[in-house]
């Protein structure tokens, strides 16, 4: 028996965001992985290839971009498929879905994951209480019994921790996850209110159709009947950029912590020289924590100033 995925068409369209995509697809005429690279970067932003060992079960695999997602090729038992994994920072590269959409079922690509996320910044309509009790009120029951669920974070504080809570519902084995969190303590900012619900499917007796790429929020809403109320329309920016601020901001503040001090004293090593003190700090790269936004600050770092924050608020 296959599962369908059913959708709330009575929601917005653009109710949720697309935060993993996995597909595996057989490129025309014993092509491989050169094809699927030339034909993505029709729809996605897509810079750099370093060659790694196989994976998946395939012979051969490489990172794609600055940690966008990876491709694997290679090996009898896979008959010419190749394999595609994008995740968050990766999705956050695609300028156009309908056409990957399009594309993907034109050549009769198998989608193996898709994650859909909505984001509700201030907690006031998705929050972890608000996720307990619609899991005790049956809200989260899609036809069947209670599903399984699992807490991980600080939930002995309650809504006073500072690092987060996440509520899990479901289980991958069964090919449909369901995540609650507090995003914007996961991300460095112990006092804010930023929720994320995140459904995850995969393809273990399940199709997921294309069209889950073109309107996420309908998928979403339908993935459990206390979701059928999403309607907020979603930005792909401001969530880049709300999550790049917060990170960039805990940055700022563990270096002040573990150079600050350091920073005074060149300073007066080198005479009152901010210049000379930052040459001999600086380093190339970003720091670890704002690496899944990478590729829009650096197009961008202006969304990372406190006095041009609109995008952040």
């Amino acid at each position: 028996m296959t599962r369908h995925l059913q959708p709330d068409a009575s929601s917005h369209p653009g109710a949720a965001l697309v935060d993993a995509l996995a597909f595996s697809i057989v490129p025309p005429d014993e092509l491989s992985y050169p094809w699927v690279l030339e034909n993505l970067r029709r729809f996605m932003v897509l810079e750099g290839f370093e060659q790694r060992r196989g994976m998946f079960g395939f012979r051969c695999s490489a990172r794609l971009g600055d940690g966008a997602g990876v491709i694997a090729w290679g090996g009898e038992s896979q008959r010419g498929r190749v394999y595609v994994s994008l995740m968050g920072k990766g999705c956050g590269m695609v300028f156009d879905w309908q056409g990957l959409a399009s594309w993907l079922e034109e050549h009769r690509a198998k989608l193996k994951r898709v994650d859909l996320a909505h984001d509700d910044f201030q907690g006031q309509q998705v929050s972890i209480d608000w996720a307990v009790e619609q899991y005790r009120a049956d809200g989260f029951n899609a036809g069947g019994r209670r599903p399984a669920h699992e807490t991980v974070g600080d939930w002995l504080a309650g809504n006073e921790a500072r690092k987060g809570r996440t509520l899990y519902i479901g289980n991958r084995t069964s090919g449909k996850l369901c995540r609650i969190y507090e995003k914007g303590k996961q991300l460095g900012d112990p006092e804010s209110g930023w929720v994320r619900v995140e459904v995850e499917w995969r393809d273990q007796d399940r199709f997921i159709p294309y069209d889950a790429l073109t309107h996420p929020g309908h998928y979403l809403a339908g993935a459990y009947p206390c979701l059928a109320f999403l309607s907020e329309e979603q930005s792909r920016i401001k969530t880049i950029a709300k999550g790049a601020c917060i990170a960039f901001d805990r940055a700022i503040e563990n270096a002040k912590q573990h150079c600050g001090k350091l920073v005074n004293l060149a300073l007066e090593v080198f005479g009152g020289d901010y210049a000379e003190v930052v040459d001999r700090l600086r380093r190339p790269g970003y720091p670890s924590r704002i690496d899944p936004f990478s590729y829009h600050v650096q197009h961008d770092p202006a969304m990372l100033d406190p006095a041009l924050r609109e995008a952040c608020a």
